[in-house]
C-alpha cells in the first residue's frame, strides 16, 4: 500500500516537473523568437562542420591572452592563439561564421609579410570582429596601398596590447605603429589586467619578456587545458541549439534582479584614478619604444557604444559625460604634450551620423551592438588615411 502511495505521489511530482519545463521552454522559445535568435546554430557546431567538411583537425576557437588572468597556476601568459591554423573568429549577425587563417603566431593576418607599413595594435576591432577577411582593417589599409599586419586579439585592453607589442614586435618588419583605443571598453579591462603579475612585469621590468616564441609548447597546453573536452561536448550543443537549456530564460532573470544596480551606478574602475595613470604609463611605454625605434607612434580612438554616444537613460548620460569629457580628455591631454598624432573617430560620427543611421556604421548581434559594419571598418580607414598619417 505504501509503495503504491510513494509510486502516485512520484507519478504527480514527475508529472509536474515535466509541464514546468514545458511552461518554461515555451518562455525560453518566446524569448529568443523575439531576439531573433530562434535556433541558431553555436560556434561548437560551426567548428564541427568545418573539421568535418575539410578532413582538417587543425581548426579550433578564437582564443585571447584575457581568459587566462585569473589563472594564477600557468607559467606563461598565452598573448595569442594557434598558429597557422583554421580558427573560427565568431558568428556574425546571419548566424554565419567567421574563419580566418592565422599567421606564424597565432593572429589573423593571411600571410606573413615581409615588410609593413604600420603594425597594427589593439583588440577584436583590430582582430577582425566579426567581419570576413576582405573587410577588416588589413584590409580595408590595403585599398589605401598600405601594408598591415594586425596583432590584435578580443578582449585585450591597453596591459595586453602592450604586452603583445613587447612580444612579438621583433617577429614582423614594420614601419610605424598604430594603437586603437576603444574607450567603452579598455578601461574595464585595464582594471581587471593590472591584477595579474605577468602582465604587469611588461610595464614595471625593463626588457621584460616571457619569450613566448621559445616556448611554444608550453603555451599551446595551456590553450589546450583551457579548452579540455569542450569542442566534444555535441549533446551540450544540441541542448544549447534547441534552447533546452532554457539560458536565455536565466539571462533575463538575472537581468531584472540586476536592474536596479545597473542603471544606479557608475562602475568603480571609472573613478579610479590609479587606472587613468597606468594607462597612461602605457602609453608613455609605446612612444619611448617608438622613439628608441626611430618609428611614428599613432593612436585611434574606436567610436564609443552607440548607447553612450546617444544616452537615452540617466546612465548613459552620466557615460556618455566620463567618456567623453573626462577620459577622452586626460589621454588626448597626455598625447598632446608628447606631441603623439592621433584620430578620434567618436568626432567623425557624432558629426555625421545619428540614432536612426548609426546602424549604417555598427551592427547588432543577438539585439546588443557589436563591432562595426563593413562601411564602419571603411569609414575608419579612410579618415585615418586622410586625417592621421597622410
Amino acid at each position: 500500500m505504501i509503495t503504491k502511495k510513494i509510486f502516485t505521489y512520484s507519478k504527480i511530482v514527475i508529472i509536474n516537473i515535466i509541464i514546468l519545463f514545458f511552461f518554461l521552454y515555451l518562455i525560453e522559445i518566446t524569448i529568443n523568437y523575439k531576439n531573433n535568435n530562434l535556433f541558431k546554430k553555436t560556434r561548437i557546431y560551426h567548428l564541427n562542420i568545418q573539421k568535418n567538411k575539410t578532413y582538417n583537425q587543425n581548426v579550433f576557437l578564437n582564443i585571447a591572452g584575457h581568459k587566462f588572468l585569473d589563472n594564477t597556476k600557468i607559467s606563461i601568459l598565452p598573448l595569442s592563439g594557434y598558429k597557422n591554423s583554421t580558427i573560427l573568429l565568431c558568428i556574425d549577425e546571419n548566424n554565419k561564421p567567421i574563419f580566418y587563417l592565422s599567421d606564424k603566431n597565432g593572429f589573423n593576418n593571411k600571410m606573413d609579410n615581409i615588410v609593413n607599413d604600420f603594425l597594427l595594435i589593439g583588440d577584436s576591432y583590430v582582430q577582425g570582429m566579426c567581419v570576413n577577411n576582405k573587410n577588416n582593417l588589413n584590409a580595408q589599409f590595403k585599398k589605401h596601398n598600405y601594408i598591415t599586419t594586425n596583432l590584435g586579439m578580443a578582449g585585450n585592453g591597453p596591459l595586453l596590447e602592450y604586452a603583445t607589442f613587447i612580444e612579438y614586435q621583433n617577429e614582423y618588419e614594420y614601419q610605424d605603429i598604430i594603437l586603437f583605443i576603444t574607450p567603452d571598453n579598455d578601461f574595464y579591462d585595464l582594471s581587471n589586467e593590472k591584477k595579474n603579475k605577468i602582465l604587469m612585469k611588461y610595464i614595471n621590468e625593463e626588457n621584460f619578456t616571457q619569450k613566448i616564441e621559445e616556448n611554444e609548447l608550453s603555451k599551446i597546453e595551456i590553450i589546450n587545458s583551457y579548452f579540455g573536452k569542450k569542442t566534444e561536448r555535441i549533446f551540450n550543443d544540441f541542448l544549447s541549439i534547441y534552447h533546452f537549456n532554457l539560458k536565455e530564460l536565466g539571462n533575463t532573470l538575472e537581468k531584472i534582479f540586476k536592474k536596479e544596480n545597473l542603471t544606479s551606478n557608475v562602475p568603480n574602475y571609472l573613478e579610479d584614478d590609479l587606472i587613468d595613470l597606468l594607462f597612461l604609463r602605457i602609453l608613455n611605454g609605446f612612444n619611448n619604444d617608438a622613439k628608441n625605434k626611430n618609428k611614428k607612434f599613432y593612436v585611434v580612438f574606436n567610436g564609443l557604444n552607440p548607447d553612450i554616444l546617444y544616452p537615452n537613460t540617466e546612465n548613459e548620460n552620466e557615460l556618455n559625460r566620463i567618456y567623453i569629457k573626462d577620459k577622452l580628455k586626460k589621454l588626448k591631454i597626455y598625447l598632446n604634450k608628447n606631441n603623439i598624432p592621433y584620430y578620434d573617430f567618436n568626432e567623425y560620427i557624432i558629426k555625421n551620423y545619428n540614432k536612426a543611421n548609426i546602424t549604417t556604421l555598427f551592427k547588432k548581434i543577438n539585439g546588443q551592438w557589436d563591432h562595426y559594419t563593413e562601411k564602419g571598418f571603411l569609414e575608419l580607414t579612410k579618415k585615418i588615411n586622410t586625417e592621421l598619417i597622410k
